[in-house]
C-alpha cells in the first residue's frame, strides 16, 4: 500500500466553455491557481470563518475580463501570464456590467455546484457551473461578429477567474478571445481538483 504524504495538498483547475445549442467546445484548458488566496480560503472554510464583513470564503462568482491576450495583424495570439501572485489577484481588465449605474465589474454568480468524490482515491472535484443566457449581458452585441477583441466595447472576454464571496480571486485563466453575443447561450464548467497526500 502506498504511503501518503501528510504534508501535501494541491489543487488544479480546468475549464470547459461550450455553446449550448451546437455543443461546440469553445475552450478546454487548465488554469492557474492563486495558492495564497486558495490556502486562506480552504483554512477559513474548514473553520467556518467569515471575513470582517461577514462574507464567507466559498467560491461564489465567476469574473470576466479582457486584455489577457493580443492578436497581431497576422492572427497570431500572444497570451499574458496569469495573475496569481500574492493576495491581490485580479484580472487585466474587468468586463463591466452596464445594467446598473454606475457600472460594476462583471461577476456572474455560480449557479450550480457539484462535489464528486473519487472512490478510494485521495482527490475530490468541485465543479462550478455558470450559464450565460441568450440576452445576457444586456448590452452585448446581437450577433457574434466582433472585430475588436481588446476593448470593453463588445462583450468579448479572454480571461476569467473564480472569486470567493470575500472578493478574493482564487484562480485566473487567460485564453483566446470568445464573444458572448445575444444569439449564443454559453455554459462554463469550471472544475477544481483538490488532492491530498499525493
Amino acid at each position: 500500500m502506498k504511503t501518503l504524504n501528510e504534508a501535501s495538498v494541491n489543487v488544479e483547475g480546468h475549464v470547459v466553455i461550450r455553446d449550448m445549442d451546437t455543443n461546440e467546445q469553445l475552450l478546454n484548458k487548465h488554469n492557474a491557481i492563486n495558492f495564497q488566496n486558495f490556502a486562506l480560503a480552504m483554512a477559513n472554510s474548514l473553520a467556518n470563518k467569515t471575513d470582517v464583513n461577514g462574507n464567507s470564503y466559498v467560491v461564489s462568482k465567476l469574473a470576466f475580463g479582457y486584455g489577457g491576450s493580443t492578436i497581431d495583424s497576422s492572427g497570431n495570439i500572444t497570451y499574458k501570464e496569469a495573475k496569481v501572485q500574492g493576495g491581490s489577484g485580479a484580472l487585466y481588465n474587468a468586463s463591466l456590467d452596464n445594467s446598473v449605474t454606475p457600472a460594476v465589474h462583471l461577476q456572474v454568480p455560480v449557479t450550480e455546484y457539484s462535489v464528486n468524490d473519487a472512490a478510494n482515491e485521495p482527490y475530490t472535484d468541485l465543479a462550478c457551473k455558470v450559464v450565460l443566457d441568450y440576452n445576457y449581458p444586456a448590452d452585448a452585441s446581437t450577433l457574434d461578429t466582433a472585430t475588436n477583441y481588446e476593448t470593453a466595447g463588445e462583450f468579448v472576454f479572454d480571461e476569467i477567474a473564480l472569486v470567493a464571496e470575500t472578493g478574493d480571486f482564487l484562480t485566473h485563466l487567460v485564453f483566446h478571445p470568445i464573444q458572448k453575443s445575444k444569439n449564443r447561450k454559453l455554459e462554463i464548467l469550471y472544475t477544481l481538483r483538490i488532492r491530498a497526500g499525493v
